[in-house]
Protein backbone atom coordinates (compact mmCIF):
# COMPACT_ATOMS: atom_id res chain seq x y z
CA UNK A 1 0.00 0.00 0.00
CA UNK A 2 1.17 3.56 -1.43
CA UNK A 3 1.81 6.56 1.29
CA UNK A 4 -1.39 7.99 -0.62
CA UNK A 5 -3.80 5.33 0.28
CA UNK A 6 -2.46 5.54 3.59
CA UNK A 7 -3.08 8.98 4.23
CA UNK A 8 -6.39 8.76 2.59
CA UNK A 9 -7.50 5.51 5.13
CA UNK A 10 -9.85 6.93 7.66
CA UNK A 11 -9.05 5.90 11.09
CA UNK A 12 -11.76 3.55 13.22
CA UNK A 13 -14.96 5.48 13.89
CA UNK A 14 -15.36 3.52 17.04
CA UNK A 15 -11.94 2.07 18.92
CA UNK A 16 -12.18 -1.38 19.72
CA UNK A 17 -13.40 -2.13 23.56
CA UNK A 18 -11.74 -4.43 25.55
CA UNK A 19 -14.92 -5.99 27.06
CA UNK A 20 -19.08 -5.42 26.15
CA UNK A 21 -20.71 -2.36 27.98
CA UNK A 22 -23.35 -5.34 28.73
CA UNK A 23 -21.44 -7.67 31.08
CA UNK A 24 -21.60 -7.22 34.06
CA UNK A 25 -20.18 -4.11 36.27
CA UNK A 26 -17.85 -6.36 38.48
CA UNK A 27 -16.39 -7.86 34.92
CA UNK A 28 -15.61 -4.73 33.56
CA UNK A 29 -13.87 -3.07 36.52
CA UNK A 30 -11.72 -6.27 36.83
CA UNK A 31 -10.77 -5.35 33.02
CA UNK A 32 -10.44 -1.91 33.73
CA UNK A 33 -8.30 -2.64 36.54
CA UNK A 34 -6.11 -4.99 34.78
CA UNK A 35 -5.67 -2.64 32.35
CA UNK A 36 -4.94 0.29 34.90
CA UNK A 37 -1.67 -2.22 36.13
CA UNK A 38 -0.47 -2.49 33.13
CA UNK A 39 -0.55 1.08 32.05
CA UNK A 40 0.89 1.58 35.39
CA UNK A 41 3.84 -0.88 34.90
CA UNK A 42 4.45 0.11 31.71
CA UNK A 43 5.05 3.90 33.03
CA UNK A 44 7.70 2.79 35.69
CA UNK A 45 9.30 0.36 33.40
CA UNK A 46 9.67 3.85 31.27
CA UNK A 47 11.66 5.64 34.19
CA UNK A 48 14.93 3.06 33.59
CA UNK A 49 14.83 4.68 29.87
CA UNK A 50 14.52 7.89 31.11
CA UNK A 51 16.98 8.26 33.97
CA UNK A 52 17.01 11.78 33.72
CA UNK A 53 12.79 12.28 34.48
CA UNK A 54 13.85 9.74 37.81
CA UNK A 55 16.98 12.03 38.94
CA UNK A 56 14.77 15.20 38.61
CA UNK A 57 12.12 13.77 40.87
CA UNK A 58 14.61 12.89 43.26
CA UNK A 59 16.50 16.49 42.90
CA UNK A 60 13.75 18.79 42.73
CA UNK A 61 12.76 17.97 46.65
CA UNK A 62 16.27 18.97 47.72
CA UNK A 63 16.73 22.34 45.56
CA UNK A 64 13.53 23.24 46.95
CA UNK A 65 14.12 22.46 50.14
CA UNK A 66 17.67 24.37 50.26
CA UNK A 67 16.76 27.18 48.27
CA UNK A 68 13.74 27.85 50.46
CA UNK A 69 15.35 26.97 54.41
CA UNK A 70 18.75 29.08 53.49
CA UNK A 71 17.70 31.87 51.48
CA UNK A 72 14.22 32.57 52.22
CA UNK A 73 14.12 31.31 55.83
CA UNK A 74 17.14 33.30 56.58
CA UNK A 75 15.39 36.29 56.87
CA UNK A 76 11.71 35.24 57.87
CA UNK A 77 10.00 34.63 61.31
CA UNK A 78 7.23 31.90 61.89
CA UNK A 79 4.20 33.24 63.72
CA UNK A 80 4.42 32.61 67.44
CA UNK A 81 8.03 32.79 67.70
CA UNK A 82 7.93 28.99 66.32
CA UNK A 83 10.77 28.15 63.90
CA UNK A 84 10.37 28.84 60.29
CA UNK A 85 11.80 25.41 59.15
CA UNK A 86 8.69 23.45 61.18
CA UNK A 87 6.67 26.78 59.83
CA UNK A 88 7.52 26.20 56.23
CA UNK A 89 7.78 22.31 55.35
CA UNK A 90 4.66 20.96 55.65
CA UNK A 91 3.75 24.02 52.85
CA UNK A 92 6.54 22.83 50.89
CA UNK A 93 5.72 19.47 50.93
CA UNK A 94 1.77 20.59 50.23
CA UNK A 95 3.57 22.48 46.98
CA UNK A 96 4.88 19.47 45.84
CA UNK A 97 1.12 18.03 45.38
CA UNK A 98 0.46 21.00 42.87
CA UNK A 99 3.22 20.04 41.08
CA UNK A 100 2.08 16.89 40.26
CA UNK A 101 -0.43 19.17 37.37
CA UNK A 102 2.29 19.76 35.00
CA UNK A 103 4.27 16.24 35.71
CA UNK A 104 0.82 14.77 35.09
CA UNK A 105 0.99 16.86 31.67
CA UNK A 106 3.60 16.53 30.52
CA UNK A 107 3.92 13.01 30.68
CA UNK A 108 0.92 12.32 28.91
CA UNK A 109 1.28 15.45 26.32
CA UNK A 110 5.07 13.44 25.56
CA UNK A 111 2.71 10.13 24.98
CA UNK A 112 0.47 11.68 22.31
CA UNK A 113 3.39 13.01 20.32
CA UNK A 114 5.21 9.97 19.96
CA UNK A 115 1.75 8.38 18.82
CA UNK A 116 1.25 6.05 22.39
CA UNK A 117 -2.07 7.52 22.89
CA UNK A 118 -3.19 5.97 19.38
CA UNK A 119 -1.89 2.87 20.34
CA UNK A 120 -3.29 2.63 23.24
CA UNK A 121 -6.63 3.49 21.11
CA UNK A 122 -6.00 0.89 18.76
CA UNK A 123 -5.87 -1.85 21.03
CA UNK A 124 -8.52 -3.40 23.04
CA UNK A 125 -8.50 -1.62 26.29
CA UNK A 126 -10.71 -0.39 28.84
CA UNK A 127 -10.99 3.02 28.12
CA UNK A 128 -10.78 4.34 31.84
CA UNK A 129 -7.59 2.17 32.29
CA UNK A 130 -5.38 3.69 30.50
CA UNK A 131 -5.54 7.04 32.63
CA UNK A 132 -6.02 5.41 35.77
CA UNK A 133 -2.91 3.79 35.24
CA UNK A 134 -1.32 6.84 34.57
CA UNK A 135 -2.20 8.51 37.48
CA UNK A 136 -1.06 5.78 39.65
CA UNK A 137 2.29 5.82 38.57
CA UNK A 138 2.46 9.46 39.28
CA UNK A 139 0.94 9.06 42.28
CA UNK A 140 3.98 6.48 42.83
CA UNK A 141 6.41 9.18 42.06
CA UNK A 142 4.88 11.88 43.77
CA UNK A 143 4.93 9.83 46.98
CA UNK A 144 8.85 9.07 46.57
CA UNK A 145 9.16 13.00 45.81
CA UNK A 146 7.40 13.47 49.14
CA UNK A 147 9.55 10.91 51.28
CA UNK A 148 12.63 12.89 49.84
CA UNK A 149 11.62 16.30 50.66
CA UNK A 150 10.69 14.98 54.19
CA UNK A 151 13.87 13.12 54.52
CA UNK A 152 15.50 16.86 53.64
CA UNK A 153 13.50 18.57 55.73
CA UNK A 154 14.78 16.38 58.69
CA UNK A 155 18.29 17.17 57.41
CA UNK A 156 18.00 21.01 57.62
CA UNK A 157 16.08 20.73 61.19
CA UNK A 158 12.74 19.98 60.57
CA UNK A 159 10.63 17.95 63.45
CA UNK A 160 7.41 17.10 64.01
CA UNK A 161 5.88 17.58 66.85
CA UNK A 162 2.73 15.59 66.33
CA UNK A 163 1.86 12.11 66.96
CA UNK A 164 2.59 8.95 65.22
CA UNK A 165 -0.84 8.24 63.28
CA UNK A 166 -1.02 12.04 63.00
CA UNK A 167 1.88 12.27 61.13
CA UNK A 168 0.77 9.22 58.90
CA UNK A 169 -2.26 10.98 58.32
CA UNK A 170 -0.44 14.13 57.39
CA UNK A 171 1.21 11.83 54.39
CA UNK A 172 -1.73 9.75 53.60
CA UNK A 173 -3.35 13.79 53.30
CA UNK A 174 -0.40 14.87 51.24
CA UNK A 175 -0.66 11.70 48.96
CA UNK A 176 -4.46 11.87 47.82
CA UNK A 177 -3.96 15.65 47.32
CA UNK A 178 -0.69 14.76 44.60
CA UNK A 179 -3.09 12.38 43.50
CA UNK A 180 -6.11 14.49 42.78
CA UNK A 181 -4.54 17.25 41.39
CA UNK A 182 -3.16 14.49 39.12
CA UNK A 183 -5.71 14.21 37.58
CA UNK A 184 -6.14 17.71 36.82
CA UNK A 185 -2.58 17.12 34.82
CA UNK A 186 -3.79 14.16 33.04
CA UNK A 187 -6.71 15.89 31.49
CA UNK A 188 -4.60 19.23 30.83
CA UNK A 189 -1.77 16.86 28.87
CA UNK A 190 -5.15 15.04 26.81
CA UNK A 191 -6.80 18.46 26.09
CA UNK A 192 -3.72 20.52 24.78
CA UNK A 193 -1.76 19.95 21.34
CA UNK A 194 1.88 20.56 22.48
CA UNK A 195 4.58 20.42 25.03
CA UNK A 196 5.06 24.31 24.94
CA UNK A 197 1.54 24.32 26.48
CA UNK A 198 2.31 22.26 29.25
CA UNK A 199 5.57 24.11 30.07
CA UNK A 200 3.47 27.21 30.78
CA UNK A 201 0.71 24.91 32.76
CA UNK A 202 3.89 24.43 35.08
CA UNK A 203 4.80 28.25 35.13
CA UNK A 204 1.17 28.81 35.89
CA UNK A 205 0.98 26.40 39.70
CA UNK A 206 3.01 29.19 40.97
CA UNK A 207 0.79 32.24 41.19
CA UNK A 208 -1.52 29.19 43.11
CA UNK A 209 1.15 28.54 45.51
CA UNK A 210 2.50 31.77 45.75
CA UNK A 211 -1.22 33.14 47.09
CA UNK A 212 -1.63 30.74 49.43
CA UNK A 213 0.21 30.44 53.49
CA UNK A 214 2.68 28.65 52.32
CA UNK A 215 5.51 30.79 53.07
CA UNK A 216 3.90 33.65 54.94
CA UNK A 217 0.29 33.51 56.95
CA UNK A 218 -2.75 34.36 55.03
CA UNK A 219 -4.33 36.68 57.97
CA UNK A 220 -0.87 39.13 56.89
CA UNK A 221 -2.11 39.44 53.64
CA UNK A 222 -4.61 42.53 52.24
CA UNK A 223 -8.14 41.35 51.79
CA UNK A 224 -8.66 40.77 48.25
CA UNK A 225 -5.39 38.49 48.09
CA UNK A 226 -6.46 37.34 51.82
CA UNK A 227 -10.09 36.10 50.44
CA UNK A 228 -8.12 34.36 47.58
CA UNK A 229 -5.50 32.44 50.16
CA UNK A 230 -8.18 31.25 52.59
CA UNK A 231 -10.03 29.48 49.54
CA UNK A 232 -7.18 28.34 47.54
CA UNK A 233 -7.08 24.44 48.28
CA UNK A 234 -3.54 25.02 48.78
CA UNK A 235 -3.64 26.78 51.47
CA UNK A 236 -6.40 24.11 53.04
CA UNK A 237 -3.95 21.49 52.16
CA UNK A 238 -0.81 23.37 54.43
CA UNK A 239 -3.14 24.15 56.84
CA UNK A 240 -4.23 20.26 57.17
CA UNK A 241 -0.58 19.48 56.95
CA UNK A 242 0.65 21.74 59.49
CA UNK A 243 -2.17 20.53 62.05
CA UNK A 244 -1.59 16.86 61.65
CA UNK A 245 2.70 17.38 61.64
CA UNK A 246 1.79 19.30 64.81
CA UNK A 247 2.36 22.84 64.27
CA UNK A 248 -1.53 24.11 63.25
CA UNK A 249 -1.70 27.72 63.08
CA UNK A 250 -3.57 30.01 65.01
CA UNK A 251 -7.26 30.45 63.87
CA UNK A 252 -8.54 34.19 63.41
CA UNK A 253 -11.60 34.93 64.64
CA UNK A 254 -12.64 36.34 61.23
CA UNK A 255 -11.19 33.02 59.09
CA UNK A 256 -13.04 31.67 56.12
CA UNK A 257 -14.62 28.28 56.60
CA UNK A 258 -11.38 26.13 55.06
CA UNK A 259 -8.91 28.31 57.26
CA UNK A 260 -11.05 27.26 60.11
CA UNK A 261 -11.49 23.52 58.99
CA UNK A 262 -8.58 23.19 57.03
CA UNK A 263 -9.11 18.63 57.45
CA UNK A 264 -12.33 18.70 55.65
CA UNK A 265 -11.51 21.61 53.82
CA UNK A 266 -8.37 19.60 52.04
CA UNK A 267 -10.65 16.26 51.69
CA UNK A 268 -13.54 18.23 49.61
CA UNK A 269 -11.28 20.10 47.39
CA UNK A 270 -9.36 16.70 47.05
CA UNK A 271 -13.13 15.45 46.40
CA UNK A 272 -14.20 17.94 44.10
CA UNK A 273 -10.86 17.66 42.04
CA UNK A 274 -11.57 13.73 40.93
CA UNK A 275 -15.33 14.14 41.02
CA UNK A 276 -14.74 16.89 38.21
CA UNK A 277 -11.68 16.06 36.44
CA UNK A 278 -11.80 12.24 36.88
CA UNK A 279 -14.94 11.70 34.28
CA UNK A 280 -13.32 14.58 31.83
CA UNK A 281 -9.96 12.80 31.67
CA UNK A 282 -11.86 9.71 30.43
CA UNK A 283 -13.81 11.25 28.43
CA UNK A 284 -10.95 13.38 26.49
CA UNK A 285 -9.03 10.18 26.32
CA UNK A 286 -11.94 8.46 24.27
CA UNK A 287 -11.79 11.69 21.77
CA UNK A 288 -8.57 13.22 21.90
CA UNK A 289 -7.72 16.35 20.67
CA UNK A 290 -4.13 16.63 18.28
Amino acid sequence: MNRTALARRAPLAVPPLAISPDEPWYVRLRWCAGDAATVTRRYLSHLRSAPERAAMALLLPLLFTVLFVYVLGSNMQAPGGSSYVDFLLPGMLAQMTVFGVSASAGVVVEDKEKGVIDRFHSLPMSRAGVPLGQSLAEIIGGAVSLLVMAGCGLLVGWRPGGSGPGIAAAFLLLVAARYAFSWLGIWLGLVVCSRAVTDLIGMLTFPLTMVSNIFVPADGMTPALRLVAEWNPVSAIVSAARGLFGDPMAVPPDAAWPTAHPVAAALGWCAVLLAVFGPLAVRAFHTPRY
